[in-house]
């Protein structure tokens, strides 16, 4: 996982720190997580229950998933289409991984970079912002 944020912050620091020069940096949050400690994480934020883990296609799953979110939209007052808030295929790649990913940042630490974020405390801060802005209940 990136942070946005945290991209950000590196991406200023390689442009202007003379150790940034010329080189290209893996950025990450810089700890390591597994999907299935972090699902009934952020299945506890919503007050929702974790089921085992079951294999499916999101993009074949949620395609009928409009109505729904129609009637979620209207309910809790959420303020973006489903088309805004869904990327179902890019999900599918993301989850989809039959391995362990790990990101290596051991290049920017050792060059002057030593930011991290928290992975949970992340989803945690996305989800408080997103509710904010009333993209999920």
């Amino acid at each position: 996982m990136t942070d946005a944020g945290l991209l950000a912050k590196a991406t200023v620091w390689a442009a202007t720190d003379a150790s940034g020069e010329g080189q290209a940096f893996n950025i990450a949050n810089g700890d390591l997580f597994r999907w299935d400690e972090m699902w009934p994480r952020i299945a506890a934020y919503f007050g929702m229950d974790v089921a085992p883990p079951l294999q499916m296609s999101l993009a074949t799953v949620m395609a009928d998933k409009e109505a729904l979110w129609n009637e979620m939209s209207a309910r809790y007052g959420l303020a973006h289409s489903y088309e805004e808030v869904s990327c179902w295929n890019f999900g599918d790649f993301v989850f989809g991984l039959d391995y362990d990913m790990f990101a290596d940042t051991s290049k920017s630490r050792r060059a002057g970079f030593h930011e991290y974020v928290e992975t949970e405390q992340m989803f945690i801060s996305i989800f408080d912002e997103f509710r904010k802005r009333k993209i999920v209940p």
